[in-house]
């Protein structure tokens, strides 16, 4: 895994020395709780700008513990998702390499406290350019590929906290783990742009198809999200870097013994992605 992905760093976040920040010291203990298998508290937060210099303070402790991050969580890029919570456009947090882990993995939930899962789907970076990409063909002439990957989210708060946009921003959107499956290469895809546009995906459940997606879910186009990650400049993305496009479809509480798979088709092609939910 550290071979095929290497850093994306955040840098500072606009309007965070202006923000009405919660106290350093107890998003600090909250990520060392988070860290530990706690839950977390509601920092009350009620703004963007509040959630941005939150997570600065959670950020740094995860960095800390779980070293440099890797790549990106782009939430919020559906629209039922961005109803629900009441915002207009998508939000971002970091992903470590200990979340990420390989097909066919066995995943404890031993260390989780509300974990559910989707079917998401993940670009690699192949190329730094991509800072400077103002349209899809420039972000998908950077990429390097497209990789199945079922996410695990861990809404952990603390019970009676209710989640809203603000509260996700300030715990980077709630990343726990995630397992990524082998991917296909841009250079093979006939063409890119359109066949990320016509992706879709079937997400199982036990070997029965629970949900189905498409790539339109997201933004109306998977580079789009890519486009706005780079426009907002909050991170640094180099060859490596992965970046989570968001779910293509609803939340599924995890349970032990669940067998989940995500089978994906593209140009023509599929790539596969599944896990196993042990106690």
């Amino acid at each position: 895994m550290k071979s095929a992905i290497l850093g994306a760093i955040m840098l500072p976040l606009a309007g965070v020395a202006v923000a009405a920040c919660p106290d350093v010291s107890l998003m600090q203990n909250a990520a060392r709780g988070w860290i530990a298998g706690q839950r977390l508290p509601d920092p009350l937060v009620r703004s963007v700008e509040d959630a941005g210099c939150a997570y600065a303070s959670f950020r740094s402790v995860l960095e800390s513990e779980l070293g440099a991050p890797v790549g990106v969580k782009v939430g919020f890029t559906s629209k039922p998702a961005q109803e629900r919570f009441g915002i207009d456009e998508p939000a971002a947090g970091a992903l470590f390499a200990p979340m990420l882990l390989p097909d066919g993995a066995r995943l404890s939930l031993g260390g989780s406290r509300a974990a559910y899962f989707e079917a998401d789907l993940v670009v690699t970076v192949g190329s730094s350019a991509i800072m400077q990409a103002r349209s899809r063909e420039e972000v998908v002439a950077a990429l390097r590929d497209v990789r199945p990957f079922i996410e695990l989210p861990d809404l952990a708060l603390q019970k009676d906290v209710q989640p809203t946009a603000p509260l996700m921003m300030a715990y980077g959107m709630t990343p726990w783990r995630g397992v990524l499956g082998r991917g296909i290469a841009i250079a093979e895809l006939v063409d890119p742009v359109a066949d990320l546009a016509a992706l879709t995906v079937n997400l199982k459940l036990g070997g029965k198809t629970i949900e189905t997606g498409s790539g339109d879910m997201l933004l109306d186009h998977p580079l789009d999200v890519v486009l706005w990650l780079v426009e907002q400049g909050s991170y640094e993305l180099k060859p490596g870097s992965v970046i989570s496009l968001g779910t293509m479809g609803a939340l599924h509480p995890a349970r032990p013994g669940h067998r989940i798979e995500a089978e994906y088709r593209i140009g023509g092609r599929m790539m596969k992605v599944g896990l196993v939910l042990v106690p």
